[in-house]
């Protein structure tokens, strides 16, 4: 079974920047007010210089028209770098190879990576060990494996510390996928907290994204109103495995409010004891 890599990829960290040139900080303050980590800020203020760019009016053009961030990431995630030449085939997106080709020319342009990056070399590695420690504490994927199939994928986690900085956002490869994973927004308009100021969170959240993709076979088998409970249970229990139980609790009490799912407590203490039972499809067996 594949680990849980924790890294900064600087391919996708380019097109954190592209985006910081880009319209899509203001459309994120459009949809919510918030405040951003400090390295957004900076990386927007260094990047004003080439909001013309190709690379940047190529990413405005795929958000006018709808395009998903994670097909943005994914792109650059099947490219290799600098050159950003494609190492497998890229998402369908209108003018996806031509994105691509730009953003090995902002990479250029910029310097980024020498007069920027290097910079902020702490920052960054700041927050890279504070999610090497809090899933340092037990295996995410191992969890998910005492509930199903899992996929046999190369998996990464990346903070990310600039754009978009209030949803995390998942890029997939052959045989390989990558998690962006803003830090925790704060109350109000504050900065965003640290990973390691709301361990349960990080879990959750990381949980969360990678079930769809990880758990696919299986949650393939469920129906649609079966899926959103099954992967609410999956994230109960990898922070169970990782954290406490107090975790989970407190995780299930959020989710059966928000969603209306009063059923999560008990389901979740029949996957408990699926587990314990030592059944490898534990989520199927409670939900088919």
């Amino acid at each position: 079974m594949s680990t849980l890599n924790i890294t900064i990829d600087e391919r996708l960290r380019l097109v954190t920047a592209v985006l910081a040139a880009s319209n899509w900080p203001a459309e994120e303050q459009a949809r919510l007010t918030h405040a951003v980590h400090p390295q957004a800020k900076q990386v927007r203020q260094f990047v004003q210089p080439f909001v013309s760019h190709p690379a940047v009016s190529g990413a405005n053009e795929a958000l006018l028209n709808g395009v998903d961030l994670a097909d943005l990431f994914s792109a650059a995630l099947r490219c290799t770098w600098p050159d950003f030449a494609p190492t497998s085939e890229l998402p369908n997106v209108l003018k996806i190879k031509d994105w691509a080709h730009a953003l090995a020319d902002f990479a250029r342009e910029t310097s980024i990576v020498t007069l920027f990056w290097a910079q902020h070399t702490a920052v960054w590695q700041e927050a890279q060990a504070a999610l090497a420690q809090i899933f340092s504490k037990g295996d995410l994927l191992a969890a998910l494996g005492q509930l199903g199939d899992v996929a046999d994928t190369a998996v990464t986690l990346m903070p990310n510390l600039v754009f978009p900085a209030l949803s995390p956002v998942v890029a997939t490869a052959d045989n390989a996928l990558a998690l962006l994973l803003p830090p925790p927004k704060a109350v109000g308009e504050s900065p965003p907290w640290p990973f390691d100021e709301d361990p349960g969170w990080v879990v959750a959240s990381v949980a969360e994204q990678l079930i769809p993709s990880l758990l696919a076979a299986d949650l393939a088998q469920l129906s649609a109103d079966q899926q959103p409970i099954a992967i609410h249970l999956a994230a109960a229990h990898c922070l169970a495995a990782l954290l406490d139980d107090f975790e989970a609790q407190a995780y299930l009490l959020r989710a059966k409010k928000a969603n209306n799912l009063p059923q999560l407590p008990a389901l979740f203490v029949q996957l408990q004891d699926e587990v314990a039972g030592g059944n490898g499809r534990a989520l199927a067996q409670i939900l088919q």
